[in-house]
């Protein structure tokens, strides 16, 4: 059988969102509104949907540049979520073939 089994597009789906929640959880705690421009007046839950969000379209490639690193620290912090996420995505895709 070519392609992804159900089974293994669970797992693909389930390390995303572990991923993304794991970022969204560690930059609610140390960003700032200084660090990251779009984040302004989200607070609580807002805030780490706004996050969550972020990560996703930052860890898909798409970022719609609404949410963005503005500060140097969440600049280096950004660049090495993305090196580490796709290298770990990239190790574990091709485990699965």
């Amino acid at each position: 059988m070519n392609g992804f089994s159900f089974d293994e597009f669970i797992k693909i789906i389930t390390y995303i969102l572990v991923v993304n929640l794991g970022f969204a959880l560690v930059t609610y705690l140390f960003v700032t509104d200084k660090d990251c421009k779009g984040l302004a007046k989200a607070v609580g839950l807002s805030r780490f949907i706004n996050l969550f969000y972020f990560g996703i379209t930052t860890f898909t490639t798409v970022g719609y540049g609404d949410i963005h690193a503005s500060s140097l620290r969440f600049k280096i912090f950004m660049s090495v979520y993305m090196i580490v996420s796709m290298s770990i995505a990239v190790s574990y895709l091709s485990h699965l073939s």
